[in-house]
């Protein structure tokens, strides 16, 4: 789908309200943490407790966690290189629903590993794309720039932008470390990641914040703003320059950023090595420093207040002795589902013919990130020529959940990381793809065999600060889950015990937890409990507290994974 240049101007501020006015399209880390056990604010509407960690949970006996992977959409990729200023391949770099304009909005790399690829000199350049329903795009003829002497395209950022287009306000320092020698790109290159919009812009130009890569003698991370998300200008300084951007012996380029409304910061990772885990921040000295033995992708993490002094400085993030030693981390987004930090990690196998697929981690401060069911991936990669054989996680600062259905966009590229592209390649090609799931259905705490004995799920004492429970479960084969509270020392609480219970059948992303004389915790408000799960051909994936009246959310067949088909919700 296209349109010109006048059209999308003016559908822009409209389009897609319609769609919107059943559901909520935006997920939003104003909501409390997820955690119960940290944090508790009764003031808070509701909090959610996701259980990809241990966090909340005591023991587990009979029950494991099991990872749920989303469903792969049947139009991918949704958006495909197809036209003249598309290249060869492009990647979603950020993704947004941005609930001011009622649109989805797509910020992706785009370009070619071929000189005979590229496109007006340009060898990776960024689009930009809209959608009202997130399946179906436009690329809009903007005429921002002339490339190759056309302006029928949707290009917004190039290199020669960089110098042209300088930002009204400062970001980092005025002095940085001028590299001896330059590193020689493959063609001109200019992107950026992590569109966000800022919280409280100090001028209009800064509605929208970002960051990018300056490959000129400025080389390093830079902050590039703009006012409406198309027209773009690049900070005149670098704020991080590591020690490989001075000394142009490695690539420190793929970054992800998002404003962490708890912490009142901005949060940033970006891929290092850990040769660099003692001193992220470049000095003089680091001109003439010898390249590493080994380019082993990892990540780090920076914090601001605002996007000009960044402190905190750590390395973060890695593969590790319990991973294939064939993996490295190629790339690693992540957002929050109210308290909850959820990763995407880009696990690139060094084996022929070199995949890449996207695994699940979690954490509780955005710093320290356990892994969900390690091994498994969330989304994994396609064969070898399918549109995802490389399929890598990209920047979603929200997340974005409409009608109860979460969004992911992924970067999917159906040729391996090492391709020869200096013969015949135009089959190698990329795209932006979209995976589903229903709210908060990452993974789930899951019954076993029957031989497992009696399966439970018990919790971690937590103060009680909103009187409704719901859970977010789903039962097959007349299997049953039933909820106990108990007192810290494990102690069934009168009137809340398991023969009490309410039974839970069928699937469904808001049961209700009641008992024969109690339809809530509203007795409980203010008092350290325990929930204990009688479970009996089950499955959990979340557990909410909430001060309101939840709707049940039944959950469509599709989403569905029980073949049994008795999954109609069902309160006895």
């Amino acid at each position: 789908m296209e349109t010109n240049r006048r059209t999308f101007i003016k559908a822009a501020g409209v389009a897609g309200a319609a769609m919107f006015a059943a559901g909520k399209a935006s997920a939003d880390d104003e909501v409390p943490p997820a955690s119960i056990l940290g944090g508790n604010d009764s003031r808070a509407p509701f909090m959610t407790e996701l259980f990809l960690d241990n966090h909340m949970l005591e023991v587990t006996p009979g029950v494991s966690r099991k990872l749920h992977q989303p469903k792969k959409h049947l139009l991918n990729p949704v958006i495909r290189s197809d036209r003249w200023c598309d290249g060869n391949y492009m990647q979603p770099y950020t993704t947004m629903y941005d609930e001011e304009d009622k649109l989805f909005k797509m910020w992706a790399r785009a370009g070619s590993d071929r000189k005979a690829g590229y496109v007006g000199g340009n060898a990776a350049y960024m689009l930009y794309f809209t959608s009202t329903d997130g399946v179906h795009w436009d690329k809009p003829d903007l005429g921002v720039v002339e490339v190759a002497g056309r302006r029928d395209h949707n290009i917004i950022f190039t290199s020669d932008m960089v110098l042209q287009s300088p930002t009204s306000l400062s970001y980092g320092p005025d002095r940085f470390v001028v590299p001896t020698t330059s590193m020689t790109p493959q063609g001109k290159k200019a992107f950026f990641w992590g569109v966000n919009k800022h919280p409280r812009p100090r001028d209009p130009s800064e509605k929208y914040i970002a960051l990018a890569i300056v490959q000129d003698h400025r080389r390093g991370a830079h902050i590039v703003t703009s006012p409406d998300g198309i027209r773009w200008a690049c900070s005149a300084s670098p704020f991080w320059q590591t020690p490989h951007d001075v000394s142009s012996k490695g690539d420190d380029c793929l970054m992800h950023i998002f404003f962490d409304n708890a912490k009142q910061k901005w949060a940033l990772y970006r891929r290092i090595v850990p040769e660099f885990s003692e001193r992220m921040i470049a000095d003089d000295s680091d001109r003439e420093r010898p390249g590493v033995d080994h380019y082993y992708r990892s990540y780090s993490y920076a914090e601001s207040e605002d996007l000009k002094e960044w402190k905190n400085h750590q390395f973060i993030l890695a593969m590790d002795a319990d991973d294939p030693a064939d993996t490295e981390l190629y790339q690693f987004a992540c957002h929050k589902f109210g308290g909850t930090y959820v990763g995407y990690m880009s696990v690139y196998y060094l084996r022929r013919p070199q995949p890449i697929d996207i695994h699940l981690a979690t954490s509780r401060d955005g710093i320290h990130f356990t892994r969900v069911c390690r091994g498994t991936p969330f989304i994994p990669s396609g064969q070898l020529g399918y549109y995802d054989y490389m399929a890598m996680a990209c920047s979603q600062p929200k997340p974005i959940v409409v009608n109860d259905t979460v969004y992911i966009y992924y970067a999917a590229l159906n040729f391996p990381h090492d391709v020869d592209t200096s013969g015949d390649s135009s089959f190698y090609t990329g795209g932006a793809a979209l995976a589903t799931f229903k709210q908060d259905r990452f993974a789930s705490l899951e019954t076993g065999i029957a031989d497992a004995g009696p399966c439970r799920v018990i919790t971690k004492p937590f103060v009680v600060r909103h009187p409704r429970l719901y859970l977010n479960a789903a039962t097959w084969m007349k299997g049953s889950i039933r909820a106990e509270v108990l007192t810290r020392d494990w102690q069934p609480i009168a009137d809340f015990t398991e023969p009490e219970a309410r039974e839970i059948q069928g699937d469904a992303l808001d049961h209700p937890v009641k008992w024969s004389n109690n339809a809530d915790l509203n007795k409980l408000l203010g008092q350290e409990i325990r929930l204990k799960f009688y479970m009996t051909r089950a499955r959990i994936h979340a557990m909410t507290l909430s001060n309101e009246e939840r709707r049940l959310g039944e959950v469509e067949s599709e989403y569905r994974c029980d073949a049994q088909g008795d999954s109609a919700p069902k309160m006895n």
